[in-house]
């Protein structure tokens, strides 16, 4: 038999745990989560968002003034004729009969 081992005096000791590259590579990366200000997100969106919907907004009024415009025109040259017609015959009553 030989001579009985001796241990070293100091021993490293292991302090944490070491993964082995691949596996640091494959495992995802976890980030605390944020604290999110929502109003402040709400207000960038709306701002970033903005024009887009004023030009679509404006459009859209556009064309309903428009169709309400087209369906209104006949009734208001009818409603038009209608006055026009009764101030013409109010106004040849009023002429004096030139027969006699």
């Amino acid at each position: 038999m030989g001579l009985p081992k001796t241990t070293p005096r100091f021993l490293p000791t292991l302090t944490e745990v070491v993964q082995p590259r691949h596996a640091q590579a494959a495992a995802p990366q976890v980030e605390p989560p944020l604290s999110i200000d929502v109003d402040a997100l709400v207000d960038r969106v709306m701002l970033s968002v903005a024009p887009h919907i004023e030009n679509q907004l404006r459009e859209l009024v556009t064309d309903v003034v428009q169709e309400q415009l087209r369906e209104l025109t006949p009734r208001i040259q009818h409603d038009l004729e209608v006055v026009v017609r009764t101030a013409v015959t109010g106004a040849l009553a009023d002429l004096p009969s030139s027969g006699t």
